[in-house]
């Protein structure tokens, strides 16, 4: 694969993290926000009674970044991958190259069949021997 391509499959991995990064921090900044009257709390149980909205709203940020990760490399090395095969097994140039020898094939058994039949005929002009009598 050539510079170009790689750059291209690279940027579009770079842009797809990069908007899944800023969805996740949205969740994370968002669960801050949520989270902040835990601050406030005088015991343990209020400040996980507090804090759980916006730990949740963290957590599925990050989970939303690990996916969106995992879903760009999985398409830009789908899309590069496929690239390379296409020029490496070019599917038009195998058809011909099948159609070619295919078609040698049907030329030499129509040559054959050809021959056959005029062997055939040429058996038949033939005048045949009699086993009979003679005649006088």
């Amino acid at each position: 694969m050539d510079t170009k391509r790689s750059a291209v499959h690279a940027g579009k991995y770079f842009l797809v993290t990069s908007l899944f990064a800023a969805v996740a921090l949205a969740f994370v900044a968002a669960g801050a926000y949520v989270s902040q009257g835990a601050l406030e709390a005088g015991t343990i149980s209020e400040l996980v009674s507090e804090g759980a909205p916006g730990i949740a709203l963290a957590v599925v940020g990050i989970l939303v970044y690990r996916f969106g990760k995992a879903w760009a490399l999985y398409k830009t090395l789908t899309a590069a991958h496929e690239e390379a095969l296409a020029d490496t097994f070019d599917t038009q140039h195998v058809k011909s190259d099948i159609v070619s020898v295919l078609d040698e094939r049907l030329a030499d058994m129509q040559t054959d069949l050809q021959s056959v039949n005029r062997e055939i005929r040429k058996l038949k002009d033939d005048d045949q021997f009699d086993f009979g009598e003679p005649k006088s």
